[in-house]
Parts: C-alpha cells; sequence; structure tokens
C-alpha cells in the first residue's frame, strides 16, 4: 500500500483538476457572449445578468459551503459540485429560452461555489504545513488554465459545431472530473481523524463575527475585491466581445 506521503500528489493533483473543471465552467460563458445573443436573442444588459447571476450565487453559497464541507468532507463536495455543475452545462446547452439558461448558470455557480474551498481542505490535510501557503498558490495558479480551455478549444467548437456540442463537451469535461475525484480523492491519509464534529449555528456566528472583526480579514477582502473585479468582469462579459 501506498505511503501518504506517495498518495499525497496524485490525490492533490486530481482535485486540482477538478478546480481546472471549475474554472473552465465559470469562464465559458464569458466566450459566449455573442453566440448568446444570437440563440436567445437578447440585449447585452441581460447577457451581464448571467454573469451576476452566476457570481451571486457563488459568492452567496460561500458560508454554507463552509459549513457542509465540515460535516461532510472535501470529496463528497467536489464531486457534487462538478455533477451539479454539468447539469447546469447540459441545461444550458439544450435550452432555447432565457429563463432555462439563467437556471443552467444558476447551478454552474452554486457547483463552483463547492469546488475551489474545497481542494484547498485538501492541501493541510495530505501535506505538512511548511508546504500548505506554496501549493496553496499553485492550486489557484494551476486552476487558471480553465479559462484557457474557455478561450480556445470551447471557441473553436462554438464556432465550428455550434452551441449545444460546445456546451454538452462541457459538461462531459464536469462528470470526468467529479467521476475521478469519487475514484482517487480521500479526505484524509488512512488513520487519522476526519474534521471535529460541525459547530452550531451559534458557534458559526461568533466565529464569523469575531473573524470579521480581525483587520486583516477586512482588508483581504477589500483588496481581493478591489483587484480582482476588474479583470474578472472583463473575462466573464467582455473579453472576447471588443
Amino acid at each position: 500500500m501506498l505511503s501518504s506521503h506517495a498518495r499525497a500528489v496524485p490525490i492533490w493533483s486530481v482535485a486540482v483538476l477538478s478546480y481546472v473543471a471549475a474554472v473552465l465552467h465559470r469562464t465559458s460563458f464569458g466566450v459566449a457572449g455573442i453566440a448568446a445573443a444570437d440563440r436567445y436573442h437578447v440585449s447585452p444588459a441581460v447577457l451581464a445578468g448571467f454573469a451576476t447571476l452566476q457570481l451571486l450565487m457563488y459568492a452567496g453559497l460561500q458560508v454554507p459551503v463552509g459549513i457542509a464541507l465540515d460535516r461532510f468532507g472535501s470529496r463528497r463536495l467536489i464531486v457534487t459540485g462538478a455533477f451539479v455543475m454539468a447539469a447546469g452545462q447540459l441545461v444550458l446547452a439544450l435550452s432555447t429560452s432565457v429563463g432555462l439558461a439563467y437556471l443552467g448558470r444558476a447551478l454552474v455557480g452554486a457547483g463552483d461555489a463547492a469546488t475551489f474551498i474545497s481542494v484547498l481542505r485538501l492541501v493541510p490535510a495530505w501535506f505538512p504545513p511548511r508546504r500548505v501557503p506554496v501549493l496553496t498558490q499553485v492550486t489557484g495558479l494551476v486552476g487558471q488554465l480553465g479559462q484557457v480551455l474557455s478561450a480556445v478549444p470551447l471557441v473553436a467548437l462554438l464556432h465550428g459545431p455550434g452551441w449545444t456540442t460546445a456546451f454538452v463537451s462541457v459538461s462531459a469535461v464536469g462528470v470526468v472530473a467529479g467521476t475521478a475525484v469519487l475514484l482517487v480523492v480521500q479526505d484524509v491519509p488512512a488513520g487519522e481523524p476526519r474534521s471535529p464534529v460541525p459547530a452550531d449555528l451559534r458557534r458559526i456566528a461568533l466565529d464569523l463575527r469575531s473573524a470579521w472583526r480581525h483587520p486583516g480579514t477586512r482588508l483581504g477582502l477589500w483588496t481581493h475585491f478591489t483587484t480582482q473585479f476588474p479583470g474578472t468582469v472583463f473575462a466573464l462579459m467582455w473579453g472576447t466581445n471588443c
């Protein structure tokens, strides 16, 4: 049987690939703006609503996802997120109305919300503390390869076989990623205890308030918001339409 150290890299690698797939899902609509306008016969304002809805779902579910992560572990949440995103892309692929398309993007945002935080949870579980900061950054950086997949093969599919084939293909990527995580990833090395019992709602509220009172929390939040927001808006809404 492989040691915990020998298993750590394959487990982390498969989890990171699931995050690459999540970023592909997240950014897929950003390269399909013109095609979406033609398909649904909508204005740019309506198209902007797709990105807004997706981001609202992602942001609004962070706390519930964190609670679920403590209770169910990374593996279950990553798999669930992958299949939810795959379902959302399938709905989008087959939809002919704006309402169904919005539902598809809402599902993508919900599944995406469960992925990154769950992948990061695996890093301290499988690697020594001295390697956690670097691997956390590498996880985020490698995940952005999903944007390349949106900008190159997905665009090629949109310009070739068309909308349905393109988004069914993206949905299939989600199914493959979720299946790989299901087969390979484990929350903690064998013999180590799982996460502690989740706290009750009162404890969670106190922890959130305590975290928010710390100046570093607020600095990190607003720095992340102000520096990432312009690039994210550009990538999701206007990146290929200029």
